[in-house]
C-alpha cells in the first residue's frame, strides 16, 4: 500500500482554467530547516534576571514556553537581516518541496503562512530562495505563481492579526483564503496548526501534514 502523501502527489489532477487553487505552506520545518544558531530566542530567569539563549529546537522543547510566555524574548525574529539570512541559508526540505512542485504543476498558486514576523522581508527572501520543478523537470522561480499579497507572517509587529495563539491566527487566515478560492491546500508541520485547520471543517480546505525528515 502506498503512503498517503505519495498518493496525494500522484493523484493531483490539473485544475480547469475556471477553478482557482492555492497551496499554502508553512516555512520553518516545512519548506526549509534553518541552521540551529541562525535565530535565537532569549529566556530570562524570573528570579535572577539572567538571560540565556535558546535555539528554535530548544525553545520548542522548553516546558515554560506555554505557561510563561513573558519569560521569552523573540527579538531576533524582528531583526530583518537575521530573518532574511535564516531563510536564504536554510536547508530545503525536499519531500515537502515535491508536494509544492506537484500542485504548482497542476495549476495551483503558492503563498506562505508562517508564525514569523518581518512579513515583507520573508516575502523577499522566499522569492530569492524558492524554486520549483516545472513539468519538464526544470528548476524555475515561482514568478506569478507566488501570491505575495496572500502570504502572511502572523507575528509581524507592524500588522494586525487576530487570535490568541499562532494556530488561531493561521486558521483565521485560512478561512479568508477559502472564501476567495475554489480549493485551498494547507501544508504545516505543527500539530496544533493542523488541528485548528481541521476544526474549521471547510469543504474546500485540504490539509497535508508536512514530512518531518
Amino acid at each position: 500500500m502506498k503512503k498517503l502523501k505519495e498518493y496525494i502527489i500522484e493523484s493531483i489532477k490539473p485544475l480547469p482554467k475556471s477553478v482557482s487553487g492555492l497551496i499554502v505552506f508553512d516555512i520553518d520545518d516545512t519548506l526549509l530547516r534553518v541552521k540551529p544558531d541562525s535565530i535565537k530566542i532569549y529566556k530570562k530567569d524570573p528570579n535572577t534576571g539572567k538571560e540565556i539563549t535558546l535555539t528554535t529546537d530548544e525553545f520548542a522543547r522548553d516546558a515554560d514556553a506555554v505557561n510563561h510566555k513573558d519569560w521569552f524574548d523573540y527579538r531576533d525574529f524582528n531583526n530583518e537581516g537575521l530573518v532574511y539570512k535564516s531563510i536564504i541559508e536554510g536547508t530545503p526540505l525536499i519531500k515537502n518541496l515535491k508536494i509544492m512542485d506537484a500542485y504548482l504543476q497542476a495549476g495551483y498558486n503558492f503563498c506562505f503562512l508562517t508564525a514569523r514576523g518581518c512579513e515583507d522581508i520573508v516575502k523577499q527572501a522566499l522569492k530569492d530562495f524558492l524554486r520549483y520543478k516545472d513539468t519538464d523537470g526544470q528548476l524555475k522561480a515561482l514568478g506569478k505563481k507566488f501570491k505575495d499579497t496572500l502570504s502572511h507572517a502572523v507575528n509581524d509587529i507592524t500588522k494586525e492579526y487576530h487570535g490568541e495563539t499562532d494556530a488561531i491566527k493561521k486558521s483565521n487566515i485560512l478561512k479568508k483564503l477559502c472564501k476567495t478560492h475554489d480549493t485551498v491546500v494547507f501544508v504545516d508541520d505543527d500539530t496544533k496548526n493542523l488541528q485548528w485547520a481541521r476544526s474549521l471543517k471547510l469543504p474546500n480546505l485540504k490539509i497535508i501534514p508536512a514530512w518531518k525528515d
